[in-house]
């Protein structure tokens, strides 16, 4: 599968690790170019896909990053307001069907499904229920 993943930040970083361990394709957009050295971190990894330096809420930044071609989107940084653009973007404009949009407040979460229907992942919901799970046994 061939997948843009927004921000390279801790998160991305190992989600395009991971990703590209089980044989993805992968490009990704940072608007930071000093995050892409997360990709360096890994001992026994190289990153061979496609990066860019650039907003990932401009249409052509996203071309460029090769949106027009891939399977799905994960926009994963830390900023919910440019998650939430640049999925947005990527659903209405290019008509991407899997787009994934992380999303720190759990309240948001749930707009974001709701009014853009966008898939959302929170790890602010996610800790809590892994915490919620070992204190419960």
């Amino acid at each position: 599968m061939n997948i843009l993943v927004i921000g390279c930040d801790q998160v991305g970083a190992s989600l395009v690790r991971d990703l590209e361990r089980i044989g993805h394709d992968i490009s990704i957009i940072e608007k930071d170019s000093e995050q892409l050295k997360r990709l360096d971190a890994f001992d026994d990894y190289t990153f061979s896909g496609n990066a860019l330096v650039g907003d990932p809420t401009d249409p052509d930044v996203l071309r460029q990053g090769g949106i027009e071609n891939c399977d799905a989107v994960a926009a994963v940084s830390e900023d919910d307001s440019l998650n939430l653009m640049a999925a947005q973007i990527a659903k209405s404009l290019f008509q991407r069907e899997k787009v994934i949009c992380r999303v720190s407040d759990p309240h948001l979460q749930v707009l974001y499904h709701k009014a853009y229907e966008l898939d959302t992942i929170c790890p602010t919901v996610l800790t809590e229920q892994a915490v919620f799970r070992s204190l419960a046994k």
